[in-house]
């Protein structure tokens, strides 16, 4: 059982999240049709600035004894890897502002920054499941492109989508990384803050 919950662990931890969620809008979005010529072009930088490159810098943190585990498990050690996540995104936005993306599809990445704000300010005081405020972020800012830019119900595709936030939040508990408590409020700050920003990205 542990193993099968740290499989999903793995394949659904954070850092990943943004990418999985460029990926989505090819699917069920206007964007497999304009913007597929542009394909490698939108998603290499999120891969690059939301996994790659942070993976790297948190690998040389704990080369560096800055933080004790990979899967920073020490409240206070998370600090570090987070600030260089929230300037590696920052990164892409800029990336992808250059690049002319619509304001609702920028309000993705820069909901991220938001979220990983907050989340710095409540680790220095309790410890929020980050495996959690990222499966959030995917649903609440899927959710808000479906509603607010395509005009649409994909409920296939959110069933879909709260079934592995729930085997996430499962496999956490089960590997006792965090309480049911952090578990929960990790996916609603996820999840309203995505789906808000990307609501506002489309007002304006």
């Amino acid at each position: 059982m542990k193993y099968i919950a740290h499989l999903i662990s793995t394949v659904f931890q954070p850092l990943l999240m943004p990418t999985y969620g460029i990926m989505l809008l090819f699917v069920y979005t206007y964007f497999g049709v304009t913007y597929l010529d542009q394909f490698w072009l939108i998603l290499t930088p999120v891969f690059l600035f939301s996994f790659a490159i942070p993976s790297i810098l948190i690998f040389l943190l704990y080369k560096m004894g800055i933080i004790s585990d990979l899967s920073l498990k020490v409240r206070s050690e998370r600090i570090y890897p987070y600030l260089i996540t929230l300037i590696s995104y920052s990164v892409m936005i800029w990336f992808y502002y250059k690049m002319h993306m619509p304001l609702w599809f920028l309000m993705i990445p820069i909901s991220s920054v938001a979220i990983m704000a907050v989340a710095i300010i409540i680790t220095l005081k309790w410890k929020i499941s980050a495996h959690m405020f990222g499966v959030g972020g995917l649903i609440g800012g899927a959710m808000s492109v479906s509603y607010f830019v395509e005009h649409s119900n994909p409920y296939f595709m959110f069933m879909g989508l709260f079934i592995i936030a729930g085997l996430v939040g499962t496999s956490r508990l089960i590997l006792k990384r965090h309480t049911l408590a952090q578990v929960i409020a990790g996916f609603f700050l996820g999840f309203i803050l995505s789906f808000v920003f990307v609501w506002m990205g489309t007002r304006g």
